[in-house]
Formats: structure tokens, sequence, C-alpha cells
């Protein structure tokens, strides 16, 4: 039975080179397509007509990007060959979604920056990542490539916890680099670096600029529509999400390990 299918997929962006396909590079959507035609889930890009949701930078992870795609592949086996299929990416929930579904079409992208705590002024990151709520003029803090810069932020939440500014912010859509421009702004002002009438300024339309933050502490945490994804823990992507929290323990005891050595302070 043809069906189009929407699929909530995780990756850690440090192991590739982007989400959009590059010739030659490891990409996330190079992946997925590669995954789908070796399942047999799709026969060409054209005809499945493949979508990726968001964008994502090389470097930049996501735990709730979405693809869509047409299939005649059975649904209830689906995330678990594509789990067995493909080694850096999860596959963990689906949906069933109207022939005319597009995913970039979203209700709302939720983004996640992780700002390691070192010697910053809380009352000035949280008073500086307020500016950007509502709707402004973000020129100064994207790459426009020809959109309209003009961009509605719905809701930034800051808390601070193990260690690090948890920096959540929640928009229709973002245009690129637009989180890291908005978070470098915040990081200096917070490191006291930048006056935070400096950034006033800058979205009020004068020529400032405050760099680019990293991509690596930043997460797509989910992209969010009008209906329910059904969610699944496949055998394959159990077994592959425990592989990596073992590595990641194990990484953790060893830096934990070396700081706590005598002549090293954190």
């Amino acid at each position: 039975m043809h069906w189009r299918a929407a699929v909530k997929i995780a990756y850690d962006g440090r192991k590739f080179m982007g989400s959009q396909r590059q010739p030659d590079l490891p990409t996330v959507e190079s992946e997925v397509i590669s995954a789908l035609t070796q399942i047999g889930a799709i026969s060409t890009i054209d005809e499945s007509r493949f979508g990726f949701a968001s964008r994502t930078d090389k470097g930049v992870s996501a735990l709730g990007n979405v693809v869509a795609f047409d299939t005649e592949f059975r649904r209830e086996c689906l995330l678990q060959a594509l789990n067995a299929a493909s080694e850096n990416i999860y596959y963990y929930a689906v949906a069933e979604v109207p022939d005319t579904f597009y995913p970039r079409y979203a209700k709302e992208r939720w983004y996640r920056y992780v700002l390691p705590e070192r010697n910053k002024d809380e009352e000035l990151l949280r008073a500086c990542a307020g500016l950007f709520e509502g709707t402004h003029d973000f020129t100064r803090f994207c790459r426009p490539d020809g959109k309209d810069a003009v961009k509605t932020i719905k809701r930034i939440d800051v808390e601070h916890r193990n260690g690090a500014y948890i920096i959540d912010i929640h928009s229709r859509e973002f245009l690129r680099n637009m989180i890291r421009r908005m978070v470098a702004a915040i990081d200096d002002v917070s490191l006291r670096h930048t006056d935070i009438e400096d950034v006033k300024k800058a979205l009020e339309g004068e020529d400032k600029t405050f760099g680019l933050a990293p991509p690596e502490p930043l997460i797509l945490m989910d992209v969010i529509y009008d209906f329910e994804f059904q969610k699944e823990n496949p055998e394959p992507l159990v077994k592959k999400l425990n592989a990596c929290r073992d590595d990641v323990l194990c990484r953790m005891e060893f830096l934990d390990s070396l700081l706590n050595r005598e002549h090293i302070t954190k």
C-alpha cells in the first residue's frame, strides 16, 4: 500500500558535514537516502518526493529533525529496518501524513544551545537573551541568503544546570547561522566583552556583529507539527543507543580522572 511517511530522526552532528547532500561527503541526507534505498523503501529521491524539515550545519546535532517520503514499505517494520541499515542516525518515531505534507512547513522549531558557565555573569546573560524575544530584524544576526530577515522568536528560556547554561529558543523558523550569532552576542555580553546596549543597537539596524558561536553545542531539539508521531524502540535502535551511551560513560571517566590529577585544575 502506497503511503507518505514522516519519520523523526536524531544524530550527532560531529559525524557529518552538515545535513544537506554534498558530493562525496558524509551528510545526514545522504545517509538517510542510502538507508531508504538499501531497504527498498524508496527507489529514487524524485519519485519518493523526499523532503527534510530543517537544515543543520556541520557539527550541529538533532534530536527531532524530520524526513518525509512516499513509500510502500510496511509501516510496522520501517523503523527497525532503517535503524539496522543506518550506522549514525537514530530513527525513533513515525507518522502517516497526507500526500500534500512537506516537512519544512512546521508549526514550531525548538533549538537548544549548551553554553559552559565559566566566568559568565548570569544576570547579564539572561538580560541579553531576553532582548531577542519577539519580532525583530535579524539581519545582523544571520546569513539572510536573500530571505526576509524579520522573524519572531516566540520564547527563550535559560536554565543553569550541570555546569552550563541551557538556552532554549523557540520559533516557527530560523535563518542560517541565526542562533549561533545570537548566542555569540549573549556570550560576549555575559563575559563583559560587549555592552548589552550594542546588542540592542544591532537589533535596531546598526552595523554591529558579534561573531559566530561554535556549532557543536547546538542541538535541534524538535520540529513540531499539528499531529503526533508514534514513538518506537526497535531493537537496532536500542542497541545503537546503548553502545553510544557506554562510550560516553567511558570518555567521562577518562576526562574526570584526568581533571582530578593534582597538577590539573578545572
